[in-house]
């Protein structure tokens, strides 16, 4: 992977690199941008009072020559521009006539010379000066036209407007040196600046918030593998610390409630073990009555052979006979639930199961004043297809299951009490079809703790 390829994902994983990031861009703008519009402001400044000392300097000079060449003092003239020119910021100063001819100049060299086309052409007979600006060469020059008067009849037509053109051009190399100079200093301030601010920025993010997250992120890790008992330091009450707070403050109800868990999966395998000692002493008590019964079935068996059809004992003698059966078939039960066995799947019908379910607890119902109401898969309230299904499953531990369920509804209900069970089928838009059983009863109901642990094998609320 390239080093490009990581800089993304490192921004985007660091809420700290952001931030500084964010941070840097906005100071450096402001501190980068405030220099250079003061150092722009400035250049403006020093060009507009360049431009001024190039007026009045030009206006300076064309008074003196004017006065010189009244008094017919030509060489006078000459030595003014030489001397102007001395200035070091002064480039050069011409006198040319309307051809262009230079007569006067601070270069005496120029003198009779011709002025060229571009200066001239800046000149088209209008009164005010004409400001020429050539910043490949960092220089203002100024053309003012010098105008004929009473004063200069003696020499010149009347009829002549314009007896010739002052040329002043000033130099700038030292204006623009001392911007340079000023730029420098602003990159270099600005660099300064800039260097103080990241590391001030990087140093208030890394003991404000980057430590505090480290710390959080620290005591979140302990807790993610298991460590509940590990807290985050809180040395502030920021925002930052009012989070660590609560972290703690969850962490301490996580221990609390696993230790309560903890407590209480130990109870229910406790329980579990009782129950399980007490389905096996079940189990070993059922085979130890078992013998017994098959003897006893026996005799009552040999003893109904010695009565003859009328004999009133007979009938004595059979429901002896059933109450075994009854007894014998009450102990198989308590062995398949002592011994449970894997399930066998076959078709059976769901009709079936269900009357056969409420056949064997309607003893039961009717000792404690309770009405079960079997509803026919044709008058049923289960929103479901008046359809008597055939489902595959083991029908002795459906039965169990059911016969478990209307059990528990009977005993919810106080005398006079109902249970009502119906079966159908329902047939879910696209989806296979379900077959349905329900149980209601008309009891107390279950409280919302009950209703949590309904489906924990070992709770009851009978115990």
């Amino acid at each position: 992977m390239r080093l490009t390829d990581g800089i993304p994902a490192a921004i985007g994983s660091s809420v700290k690199l952001k931030l500084s990031l964010a941070l840097v861009a906005t100071f450096g703008l402001t501190v980068g941008l405030a220099p250079w519009a003061a150092i722009r402001m400035q250049e403006r400044q020093l060009l507009r009072a360049a431009r001024a000392h190039l007026s009045a300097l030009q206006e300076l000079l064309r008074t003196v020559v004017t006065a010189s060449m009244i008094a017919r003092d030509r060489e006078a003239v000459q030595q003014v521009l030489e001397a102007v020119s001395n200035h070091e910021d002064v480039e050069s100063v011409r006198i040319f006539d309307l051809q262009g001819v230079i007569h006067f100049s601070s270069r005496p060299e120029e003198r009779g010379r011709r002025a060229s086309a571009a200066e001239l052409f800046h000149y088209r007979g209008e009164a005010d000066p004409a400001m020429l600006i050539r910043a490949a060469a960092a220089r203002y020059t100024l053309v003012q036209p010098m105008f004929n008067g009473p004063a200069c009849f003696s020499c010149h037509p009347a009829e002549q407007e314009v007896l010739g053109l002052l040329q002043v051009s000033l130099s700038l190399e030292r204006t623009q040196q001392h911007l340079a100079s000023l730029k420098r200093l602003a990159v270099v301030a600005t660099v300064i600046a800039l260097g103080v601010i990241v590391a001030g920025v990087w140093w208030a993010l890394t003991l404000l918030i980057d430590r505090p997250l480290q710390r959080l992120i620290a005591a979140m890790g302990r807790a993610e593998r298991g460590d509940l008992s590990s807290r985050a330091e809180v040395r502030r009450n920021d925002e930052l610390g009012r989070l660590a707070h609560h972290f703690n403050d969850m962490l301490a109800q996580l221990q609390k409630a696993q230790e309560q868990l903890k407590r209480h999966h130990q109870e229910q395998l406790a329980r579990a073990d009782r129950l399980a000692t007490i389905g096996e002493m079940a189990a070993t008590l059922a085979h130890e009555i078992r013998n017994p019964l098959a003897g006893l079935q026996g005799v009552i068996s040999v003893l109904s052979r010695g009565y003859r059809d009328d004999d009133p004992r007979l009938e004595i003698v059979r429901e002896g006979h059933s109450l075994v059966d009854r007894v014998n078939k009450t102990i198989e039960d308590i062995l398949h639930y002592a011994r449970p066995s894997l399930p066998h799947f076959r078709p059976i019908k769901l009709d079936d199961i269900v009357d056969r379910s409420v056949s064997l607890v309607e003893g039961e119902a009717r000792k404690a004043g309770v009405q079960i109401l079997r509803e026919a898969s044709t008058a049923n309230r289960c929103a479901g297809e008046a359809e008597a299904p055939t489902i595959r499953a083991d029908p002795h531990q459906i039965l169990q299951v059911l016969v478990n369920l209307i059990r528990n509804a009977i005993q919810a209900c106080p005398a006079g009490g109902q249970v009502r069970v119906c079966n159908c089928l329902r047939k879910p838009a696209g989806e296979k079809p379900l077959a349905c059983v329900e149980i209601e009863d008309n009891g107390k109901g279950m409280t919302a703790d009950e209703l949590a642990q309904v489906f924990n094998p070992f709770f009851t609320s009978k115990l």
